[in-house]
């Protein structure tokens, strides 16, 4: 096993030796003895624990920096937190990446390495990931593998967005924001008692605003934005036991994310054809505008119930249902050709969690979960100046636009049981033990087109008549089991300073890839991920409780990873579109130095900021199947994708009273990531560096009731690519917004 460089290993374990040391001989500078850190409350070990005392690597986020940042989904949250990237490849579909580790193959019979959680509620599927976060208590995002504290399994870690609850006071709020692109948002709640036990809250969101890419065929505008959402729920609290039913929805329709070609591989001269329409970043040459249609509603029941001094039992009862529709320019590359998807998923999830003491020195949480998950997917490439693609499923005789279809019908059970305890040797030292058991089944019937298709392509006669359901197809399944067990121990040096080590499994279960071309690929499932990761690190509060300094370094071996790449070779014969193929591809080994701080030198004043450096190293073994250049060439020790080496963001906050009354407030950040790859073989899909600047000012009035506020998004107006991967004929990107500016307005009653 190849281990990290000694030399970045001893400076770590030189700083957290360092931090054991008492605060002030740390740290000598003098603070404003007024001005100090605030307490952050997480529930990552499923309990509610101070941040700094919990010995995990997990970045939280409060309220209040959830509304200074104007965070609303998890892209706007990942250049806040070390080694996670989060990289939209269409509309409503993102791949997030934590310590490198990641999932890019959406298809039906897949799932992700990151967990999202909602409320305790697992949110399958990469479609499921992109959602609203408004109204939001605080979002914990864990690195690292999860599993002996969580329902679901993580191999990468988890994200978990916890929503505020009701009051049983009344509460309002509204808050109303206007931009460029004509940007009209709209958002608020209300919460209050219904009854002395029962209390209620309504939340909402809407965002709408005009692309800012042109489609030049077309005249429309691309990249925009119009979502809705909406939350309710009900909070009932006994003696002993309480109650919270929780409803959400959301609706989001808009048009495509406009990608551009931006290389050619040889032969190919898409990039010029594309030039040559008088196509850039800003105008877009696809043949239609696309579009990203999305409906979701979820509804979870969570039962706590407190047994006194035995313990207490919390279940959470959790359906969700979503619907995801949608056109892109066919990956971009080919100039009539458009990819249509219909994602259709339901989700049903309970789960068991007990937790209690033994004794003053140890306590325990006991888990069983279960899940059950359909999801129904067909995928179609198709001509834009021929038939519709489900003309043949209705009678059509001249289906030649047809250049692909496919479709998977796949259900999942998982069921797992979990365990951690903890045991305090002495006031100092604490030992703490997981394990959890996973099992998880699938089965998927697969269909793919066997009528006519476009001149020049081919596709497999395997898969029987049609990819209507019950009139052919291939069926598959398969199971797998794991135990994975976690161990750590950490040591409370001084009050203000926390040392821990810890070692942990992680494990992703097997599947079948999305768009098989052969039956043979359509019945072959992919071998389940594990990974080993092993961890130290430090959080400690210095110099009188006005600086914290939290550090993390880890070391991951990572095995057979589910890797989704591009080719053109098909049952032995060459097609100029490609197919896209899921294997066991690679191990990796991943090493990595976080680190995190917060600095309040006077009252009012609190600069933050986070770090990440990683080195990722893939082994990958690759057959003749991959045709696209450069295949041939030794990719052995290439980076993973999404793993920048070197990541960074600082955030300014500085608040006074206005000579008018009220308080002035000034927030102000910088955030870096450093170069990244869109794909493991191709050099050239390196995604460059980019730096982004966001910056708001706002006047509150005395009471807290109004607040005014001007706000910019990347204020210096940087280009830079938000996705990269490679096709046929070369590689396309997606590119990040432009500026963007605007005014807010929000009134609260208390």
């Amino acid at each position: 096993m190849r281990n990290p460089s000694p030399r970045r290993s001893s400076t770590a374990l030189g700083l957290i030796a360092l931090l054991s040391l008492d605060p002030m001989a740390a740290m000598a500078a003098e603070a404003d003895t007024t001005a100090m850190l605030e307490e952050i409350t997480v529930t990552a070990q499923r309990r509610s624990e101070n941040l700094q005392q919990v010995p995990v690597a997990v970045t939280a986020l409060s309220a209040n920096a959830i509304e200074k940042a104007d965070i609303h989904t998890p892209d706007d949250i990942a250049t806040r937190i070390p080694g996670m990237t989060f990289s939209p490849f269409a509309p409503g579909q993102s791949v997030v990446s934590l310590r490198g580790i990641s999932s890019n193959d959406d298809g039906a019979g897949t799932e992700n390495s990151v967990a999202v959680f909602l409320d305790d509620v697992y949110l399958g599927r990469i479609s499921n990931m992109a959602f609203e976060m408004f109204d939001v208590e605080r979002i914990e995002v864990l690195r690292g593998p999860q599993g002996t504290l969580y329902g679901k399994n993580a191999i990468g870690g988890a994200i978990n967005v916890v929503s505020s609850k009701p009051s049983d006071t009344f509460q309002a709020k509204i808050k109303a924001s206007v931009g460029n692109y004509n940007r009209k948002d709209f958002a608020g709640m209300v919460t209050g008692p219904l009854s002395d036990n029962l209390n209620a809250k309504v939340s909402f969101s809407s965002r709408e605003r005009d692309g800012w890419v042109q489609n030049i065929f077309t005249g429309n505008k691309l990249k925009d934005e119009n979502v809705q959402s909406v939350r309710g729920q009900l909070l009932w609290t006994g003696d002993a036991t309480e109650v919270l039913i929780s409803a959400d929805a959301m609706n989001m329709d808009q048009a495509d994310m406009a990608r551009i070609p931006v290389r050619n591989n040889p032969g190919s001269t898409i990039v010029e054809y594309h030039k040559g329409l008088g196509g850039d970043y800003k105008h877009s040459t696809n043949p239609q505008d696309g579009y990203a249609r999305k409906n979701a509603t979820g509804v979870s029941l969570r039962v706590v119930h407190d047994f006194g001094d035995v313990g207490s039992l919390t279940s959470i009862s959790a359906y969700r249902d979503s619907t995801n529709d949608w056109e892109m320019d066919s990956v971009g590359a080919f100039p009539n050709i458009v990819d249509e998807i219909d994602d259709k998923t339901k989700q049903y999830s309970q789960e068991f969690r007990f937790s209690g003491t033994l004794s003053d020195k140890a306590d325990y949480v006991l888990g069983l979960f279960y899940l059950n998950e359909n999801t129904d997917r067909m995928e179609t490439f198709r001509l834009v100046n021929g038939a519709d693609d489900r003309i043949p499923t209705l009678g059509a005789t001249d289906p030649t636009d047809l250049v692909g279809a496919y479709r998977q019908d796949n259900t999942t059970d998982s069921f797992a049981a979990f365990a951690h305890a903890k045991y305090a040797f002495t006031e100092k030292l604490t030992l703490g033990l997981g394990l959890r058991y996973s099992y998880e089944k699938k089965n998927i019937d697969t269909w793919t087109s066997t009528f006519g298709v476009a001149p020049g392509f081919i596709i497999s006669s395997d898969f029987g008549t049609d990819i209507i359901k019950g009139t052919g197809g291939v069926p598959a399944s398969e199971s797998w089991s794991d135990l994975s067990p976690k161990a750590s121990l950490d040591y409370q040096a001084n009050e203000n300073t926390l040392i821990y080590a810890s070692v942990s499994k992680g494990f992703k279960s097997g599947g079948f890839g999305a768009a098989p071309e052969s039956a043979a690929a359509a019945t072959t499932p992919l071998a389940p991920e594990t990974a080993w990761n092993y961890e130290i690190g430090t959080k400690a509060d210095l110099v009188d409780g006005t600086l914290r300094l939290n550090l993390a370094a880890f070391y991951t071996d990572y095995q057979n990873l589910q890797f989704q790449r591009f080719g053109t070779l098909l049952d032995g014969q060459i097609t100029p579109f490609g197919v896209f193929r899921t294997r066991n591809a690679a191990s990796a080994k991943i090493y990595g130095l976080e680190a995190e701080a917060t600095w309040v030198p006077a009252e009012n004043l609190y600069i933050s900021g986070i770090y990440s450096y990683m080195h990722t190293e893939a082994d990958f073994d690759f057959s003749p199947y991959y045709s696209i250049p450069p295949a041939t060439a030794d990719i052995r020790t290439k980076p993973l994708t999404r793993a920048p080496s070197h990541k960074f963001s600082i955030n300014l906050d500085y608040s006074h009273p206005a000579p008018w009354g009220g308080e002035l407030a000034y927030h102000i950040d910088y955030r870096y990531t450093g170069d990244q790859r869109g794909d493991v073989v191709s050099d050239a899909t390196l995604q460059p560096a980019f730096g982004l600047s966001d910056a708001s000012v706002s006047w509150t009035s005395p009471e807290s009731q109004w607040e005014f506020s001007l706000w910019g998004k990347n204020i210096f107006d940087e280009k830079y690519v938000s996705h990269i991967y490679i096709v046929g004929p070369g590689d396309i990107a997606a590119f990040g917004d432009p500026r963007m500016y605007g005014a807010a307005v929000t009134w609260r009653f208390n």
